[in-house]
């Protein structure tokens, strides 16, 4: 299918000016109707999740990194209602492998899932989705196909599948879902083989039941593409290609038939689009038929569409400030409101946002690049691989799924970035083809029909610690019960109910945490505390099955392949050396005490000395000599961290002095002497954190600080199992040699977290493995909901 518009449209565009100008009614009693319908089926926010995975393509030894971005569907901003996000592993047939819990900050969450080293080579799916999801009929989680190879795996033969000629799928798709008897269609064509993979086709045509040549279609690489039948008299149609020397004939199948059906085209025009109504035989009075646009609760309303009588078809033009940005469901209903045809168009919009890479410095085995992007207090991830990869294969985009998919009954879709990249009239063209062949997710019966959903799932926020104490206590509001958690930054006090139970909801703790319970009296003395433990929450399972992939190999089919290279991988354990240097041993510092309080090993430590104190003599002079800024203003002072880490733009990191909060009053900090100070525990990124940890955090231990209080030695320990994972730096395996192999499915550098400031501009860096060049995906989100999803291809 080529990208220029065909001539019969350039036709329709000329005629469609002298048709009826098509008008919206407005506070009707049958538009306040189907309004409230909708209306009330999207009253629940509708959570949406995008993960970026550095790859597709994964060796056992390696694990699965990823960067997810959390938007609320209406607004398609960042939504922090929930935090509790869920990632699945499951395997070719939607059998559940593993699943992780991760906690979401400010609209993002990062993490990585570790598959079993013992694992198969195959298909394996990620599925990522919240206990909220649960609440809906449609499913609202996102699916994300991966290839693990196994080299010890006799499976692992053939690593990449190719084009199989001999085992093509096709499928057929009336514009509308309808295809009329005795009037002009248009019909989508869409050809894979049986993997997927897409078909070109470039001369193939459409016979009718005579043999007779009635149209010809191309496809696009994507394998899609789109033909006209201008009268459906001679059926059974059938489509007959070429490829690989091979003449492929396939039937269209009979499809679902209605007395009614609409065309609509919005891509000839900037500020209209024409939408055609037709029937399979005229009527003896004029039919009044509407058309609902729709975009989750956003609906219009175009009532005034007649076919008159003794006609087959009219053309009306609509205004496109009726349509919403991104897609929009069109849905054709008569005067009872029963659905007739359907279709979805997309309206463009100011949305692909672009970014400029260049490589700044190369120092030591590290290249440093510096970026522009056109979106200000981002958060960004990068992935970083050779030029030549295999193991990205057709990922999802940011674009798929906050823009497309979101409406799309099909979860596993291709990706759009295809046509949205350098967008035109025939790249919207294509796209449109493309919609004709999607079904929306939200049926208008559906939604007309349906009780309001009940959120019967809740938002998650965080672990609920559930307790019992196993001892009689009379006068239970006398007592209460505190949880501390050094790592996770987490005090909480629980009353004793009539059941001698205590309950912390919401807790933000990582799994394998330790936390501390300890049972104080009216009199603030502790008393021994023999109890039970229980963690909930944290375990809510997705009630819907995998959808099942539209493509299929038969048993018999035979699937060709090619063979690709695999990096070696060494034993982290051995390593050679090539020769040995005995130098004389340093002398070591001093031990940090407070390193495992709290989430201080995930902080930079600093063991104040004399010569700290000469150096900066003020605990503010220290701060702003390592990576913030001090502000002094009317007596008052402020921290910022000079990278905003923040999505809502609060620069302002956590500070504690002696584990005890500071904020939002820093004055005693004011003059105070750093040589009353013993150590600094100064992290950027705020990890462990959650969201009060979104601009870093800063913890000051004073040379009084003697530890924990006496109370602690009645405390009793509890590990926490079965909470979410703990953030980690990514790691590289390490590859053998950087040879074939490694370019084929090795990665160089995996980059979560990267924030840009206030003029879109962020800094990264990768190891030098002195390859030639390397392909950059970016993917990121602003404050305000704006997207950037890009792969650039970088000369080094």
């Amino acid at each position: 299918m080529t990208k220029s518009l065909p001539y019969f449209m350039i036709f329709l565009v000329m005629m469609t000016y002298y048709g009826s100008q098509a008008q919206t009614t407005t506070g009707t009693e049958r538009e306040k109707e189907i309004t409230t319908s909708y209306s009330n089926y999207f009253k629940s926010d509708r959570e949406k999740i995008h993960l970026h995975l550095n790859k597709t393509v994964y060796l056992n030894e390696e694990s699965i990194w990823f960067k997810g971005y959390f938007i609320e569907e209406k607004s398609k901003i960042p939504s922090t209602k929930t935090t509790n996000i869920y990632i699945d592993l499951l395997d070719e047939q939607g059998l559940k492998i593993q699943s992780e819990l991760y906690y979401l900050s400010y609209g993002t969450f990062e993490g990585y899932i570790r598959p079993d080293k013992k694992i198969k080579s195959g298909k394996y799916y990620i599925r990522v989705y919240t206990n909220f999801m649960n609440n809906f009929q449609e499913d609202e989680s996102t699916v994300y196909p991966i290839t693990i190879l196994n080299p010890v795996d006799a499976t692992t033969v053939n690593t990449n599948t190719v084009a199989n000629l001999k085992a093509l799928t096709v499928q057929f798709f009336p514009e509308g879902g309808v295809f009329l008897e005795n009037n002009s269609n248009t019909i989508a064509i869409k050809i894979t083989d049986c993997n997927g993979n897409p078909i070109a086709v470039k001369n193939g045509s459409v016979i009718n039941a005579k043999g007779i040549v009635v149209t010809s279609f191309s496809t696009n690489e994507k394998g899609i593409g789109r033909f006209d039948l201008l009268q459906n008299y001679n059926a059974p149609y059938k489509a007959v290609f070429t490829i690989g020397n091979n003449t492929q004939t396939f039937a269209l199948p009979t499809f679902k038939t209605s007395n009614f059906t609409f065309s609509i085209n919005n891509y000839t025009s900037s500020d209209r689009a024409f939408l055609t109504l037709k029937t399979s035989s005229p009527s003896n009075s004029d039919i009044p038929l509407s058309l609902i646009i729709q975009q989750d609760e956003k609906v219009s309303l175009i009532e005034k569409l007649t076919l008159k009588k003794g006609t087959t078809e009219d053309t009306f033009t609509i205004d496109n400030q009726h349509f919403y940005n991104g897609i929009n469901t069109l849905v054709l209903i008569d005067a009872n409101n029963k659905k007739l045809a359907e279709r979805l168009i997309f309206k463009p919009y100011d949305l692909v946002k672009k970014a400029t890479i260049s490589l700044s410095e190369t120092r030591n085995d590290t290249l440093y690049f510096k970026g522009k992007s056109t979106i200000p207090f981002g958060s960004l991830s990068i992935s970083v691989l050779p030029e030549k990869t295999a193991a990205i294969g057709n990922a999802r985009s940011l674009y798929d799924n906050f823009v497309f998919s979101t409406y799309l009954d099909n979860p596993m879709i291709a990706n759009t970035s295809y046509y949205l990249s350098d967008f035109s009239k025939g790249k919207h063209y294509e796209l449109d083809t493309y919609l004709i062949t999607q079904k929306p997710k939200y049926d208008f019966e559906t939604i007309s029909k349906s009780p309001i959903p009940t959120e019967t799932y809740k938002s998650e926020v965080g672990v609920t610690i559930k307790g019992t104490i196993n001892k009689k206590i009379t006068n239970k509001g006398d007592y209460y019960v505190q949880m501390g958690s050094f790592y996770n930054s987490v005090r909480k006090k629980s009353d004793i109910n009539d059941k001698n139970e205590f309950i912390f909801n919401n807790a933000i703790l990582y799994d394998s945490a330790s936390v501390s319970l300890t049972l104080y009296n009216k009199n603030g003395m502790t008393e021994n505390l023999p109890m039970s433990i229980q963690v909930l929450d944290g375990q809510s399972p997705f009630l819907k099955p995998l959808p099942k992939p539209d493509f299929q190999c038969h048993i018999d089919a035979v699937t060709e392949t090619k063979t690709l290279a695999i990096p070696q991988i060494q034993n982290k354990k051995a390593i050679q050396l090539d020769n040995v240097t005995i130098k004389k041993k340093a002398k070591t510092p001093p031990p940090l005490k407070n390193i495992g309080r709290y989430n201080n090993s995930m902080a930079r430590g600093y063991k104040i000395s004399s010569g700290d104190f000469a150096s900066y003599r003020e605990i503010l002079s220290f701060i702003g000599a390592n990576g913030f800024d001090v502000i002094y203003q009317n007596g008052s002072v402020y921290i910022n961290n000079r990278i905003t880490r923040s999505l809502r733009g609060n620069p302002s990191p956590a500070i504690f002095v002696d584990d005890v909060p500071l904020q939002p009053d820093l004055t005693m900090l004011i003059g105070m002497s750093l040589d009353m100070v013993d150590e600094i525990y100064i992290s950027k990124s705020g990890y462990g954190m959650g969201m009060e940890g979104g601009s870093g955090f800063i913890r000051i231990y004073t040379k009084r600080y003697m530890g924990t209080d006496k109370a602690a030695s009645k405390a009793q320990s509890y590990v926490v199992k079965r909470a979410a994972q703990d953030p980690k730096d990514f790691k590289n395996p390490y590859y053998q040699d950087y040879d074939e192999g490694f370019i084929n499915y090795g990665t160089i550098n995996w980059i979560p977290d990267v924030r840009t400031d206030q003029n879109g501009d962020f800094l990264f860096s990768i190891p030098n493995y002195n390859q030639k060049s390397i392909k950059v995906k970016i993917e990121g989100i602003g404050s305000d909901g704006e997207l950037i999803s890009e792969e650039k291809t970088i000369q080094l």
